[in-house]
């Protein structure tokens, strides 16, 4: 058995054969997406060169969802459940090849090299989104209104029962920082969404609803005026003891590498020491529904 070693993906290689043919193909899937089918327990990822009619697959066949946690995951390559290929084909094929249950009948596969060691390193990157108007560039470190959902994804910063995207800039400036012409009702210095008393009336916003339907800005004592909780003439507290719903998105993405990874097609190997399979950006979309545990407010 012939070996030949490979440390990138982008060249030519060159199979020398026991007959002393020499096998030529691209193995260049630098300009192709990375793409993916399948689920938990069966998830395919692939790459497809048409041009070279060549294609590269990973199956994983875990149990487990590979999007549950952001970090680094690696599974081993062991030729069964877990298995590389990369083939070549005697005509042009697309993606539903690798999406079928079973393989269409063409085109057909010429040469077929399958890894049964290595491993697939899989880094996974979540990003939050709380959709309150402030970018994740300008929310606060931390966990304002000690609610359990840090700021960056949390839709009421101040945990006052009134959304930010509600207590953001008076006037739309166009840089969108929060922090640059805020809207800062009492006047104290601290813009009205992170300012959980936005009155300064010595009444937590929270408790100036007195319809109690987690919604300060309906309750008007005065009617020829503002809502009570922007009202420091109207200092009436009522007992709230629960935070609304908060909601808020997780978009994942993944990058897949390859290591130590040993094709094997009859008599010949390939070997990729470290081999970028690619990268799948906001493979998943994730909606979080929650009601944070309440925390009474404090000074």
């Amino acid at each position: 058995m012939k070996r030949i070693f490979f440390l990138f993906a982008i060249s030519t290689v060159l199979l020398s054969c026991n007959d002393g043919d020499i096998i030529v193909t691209s193995f260049d899937f630098s300009e192709q997406n990375l793409e993916a089918c399948g689920g938990v327990g069966n998830y395919v990822f692939f790459k497809i060169n048409t041009t070279a009619q060549e294609s590269l697959s990973l199956k994983l066949g875990t149990n487990d969802s590979i999007y549950k946690e952001a970090g680094i995951k690696e599974y081993e390559i062991n030729g069964t459940s877990n298995f590389v290929n990369y083939r070549t084909y005697d005509g042009p094929l697309d993606n539903t090849y690798f999406c079928n249950s079973i393989p269409p009948p063409s085109p057909k596969v010429v040469k077929d090299y399958l890894a049964a060691s290595g491993t697939a390193v899989l880094t996974k990157r979540f990003v939050y989104d709380d959709n309150d108007g402030v970018p994740a560039i300008f929310e606060k470190e931390g966990d304002t209104d000690g609610d359990g959902i840090p700021d960056i994804y949390d839709l009421d910063d101040d945990g006052d029962n009134v959304p930010t995207s509600r207590e953001l800039n008076n006037v739309d400036d166009g840089d969108d920082d929060p922090n640059t012409n805020p809207k800062d009702t009492d006047m104290d210095g601290i813009p009205d969404y992170l300012d959980n008393d936005d009155d300064n009336d010595g009444i937590f916003t929270i408790f100036e609803d007195k319809n109690g339907n987690l919604d300060p800005t309906d309750d008007i004592t005065d009617p020829f005026t503002i809502a009570d909780y922007l009202n420091n003439k109207v200092n009436t507290a009522y007992e709230i003891v629960n935070f609304r719903e908060h909601s808020y998105t997780i978009q994942k993405s993944l990058q897949i590498t390859l290591k130590n990874l040993v094709l094997t097609g009859g008599n010949d190997d390939i070997i990729q020491e470290t081999l970028e399979m690619g990268n799948r950006e906001n493979a998943v979309t994730t909606t979080v529904n929650t009601t944070p545990v309440f925390v009474p407010p404090t000074d």
